[in-house]
């Protein structure tokens, strides 16, 4: 009996492990797709505002756009 629990506690277990790396690779995703667009809403800003020096000119802020690329949300998992 205690070992039925056991394996049934294991099976359960797994299928958390399963759904929780499903839940991170789709955050992984959203999260690589938003970086992508962040870039080319910059990009096209730096565009707009090239003759004024610059969107951070514009806005009068010293800026810095950073992408995070390592993929960390994934990373980890394996």
């Amino acid at each position: 009996k205690l070992e039925k629990a056991i394996v049934n506690v294991s099976a359960i277990m797994e299928r958390i492990n399963n759904r929780t790396i499903d839940a991170l690779q789709a955050l992984q995703k959203e999260v690589t797709s938003l970086s992508q667009v962040t870039l080319q809403n910059r990009m096209a800003l730096d565009l707009l505002t090239a003759k004024e020096g610059a969107v951070c000119i514009v806005l009068n802020q010293s800026c810095c756009t950073y992408i995070d690329e390592s993929k960390r949300v994934v990373s980890k998992l394996w």
